[in-house]
């Protein structure tokens, strides 16, 4: 290996329509319509998809929860507390088109790794976090 480039790895496509569909059905086990977006290790969505019923601006939230995730390898229910202390720092990422600091995201870890992200958007915030918290759970994941 050249001290030039690096090796990352990342989701299949194969793993993130398991990731997918595993959401759909947390969400339809707990009743809820919600979009799903997995995105691989470089925030690339590889598996976009919705329930019919779910609001439909919630298209755009799946996928900046998911992009956030993967960006700073951590779930974006954590944002809340850090940007507390900091507005600043949550005027300036507020700002910036593909961020979401609303929780429903998080990232794929695998050996340690961030190898993608997957964001739930289209219940309350809570009902998001529950969905890709029992997500990665069911899907073999850490969490």
């Amino acid at each position: 290996m050249s001290d030039r480039s690096h090796m990352v790895e990342s989701l299949t496509l194969e793993a993130a329509q398991t990731l997918a569909d595993t959401a759909l059905d947390v969400a339809l086990e707990k009743s809820l319509k919600i979009h799903v977006t997995v995105v691989d290790a470089a925030g690339h969505v590889l598996v976009y998809q919705r329930m019919i019923g779910a609001p439909f601006p919630a298209r755009e939230f799946s996928e900046k929860k998911a992009y956030t995730a993967v960006s700073f390898k951590k779930p974006t229910a954590g944002w809340k507390g850090r940007l507390n202390d900091n507005p600043h720092l949550a005027a300036g990422l507020s700002q910036h088109p593909k961020v979401a600091m609303i929780g429903g995201g998080a990232p794929v870890l695998y050996d340690g790794a961030c190898i993608g992200a997957i964001g739930i958007a289209g219940g309350l915030e809570g009902d998001d976090i529950e969905v890709v918290t029992e997500t990665l759970k069911r899907a073999g994941y850490e969490v």
